[in-house]
């Protein structure tokens, strides 16, 4: 729960993508699973953010703030990486977050923190730390 060791480890893992990067080709289901390293809380956010011509800039916005919120010095958030966040055109779903017409933009931000194996009071601190991580979202 140290920001500063998160900032480290976040660091070492962009350096290791950027140093791996490559291009493959093939099925979307062959290509984006992935193992997840244990157990984690997550929190995902979604909403309109303009349409397919254009952004609001609501979607950078958020995302903008939310940076600022835990890079804030008098509260840093230890935040592992990565902060996802992705697009996608609007769903006939009724009850999908990004139901809307196809023309309609929505974005989806999402953030984790890792937990420890088994009980104990450093999962409890980590789960803590990430109730008030979540809270960033409004």
């Amino acid at each position: 729960l140290n920001p500063e060791w998160v900032r480290k480890v976040n660091a070492a893992e962009a350096a290791f993508w950027a140093r791996n990067e490559g291009v493959r080709r093939g099925w979307s289901d062959e290509l984006l699973g992935f193992d997840c390293g244990g157990e984690q809380w997550v929190v995902e956010i979604a909403f309109p953010c303009g349409d397919s011509k254009v952004s609001d800039g609501g979607d950078l916005d958020v995302m903008r703030n939310l940076l600022a919120a835990i890079e804030s010095s008098d509260n840093p958030v230890p935040a592992p990486a990565p902060i996802e966040q992705r697009w996608t055109s609007g769903s006939s779903a009724p009850m999908s977050p990004a139901s809307g017409s196809a023309s309609s933009l929505h974005t989806w931000i999402g953030i984790i923190m890792y937990l420890p194996p088994g009980p104990s009071a450093q999962r409890d601190a980590v789960t803590s730390r990430f109730a008030g991580y979540a809270t960033m979202f409004g």
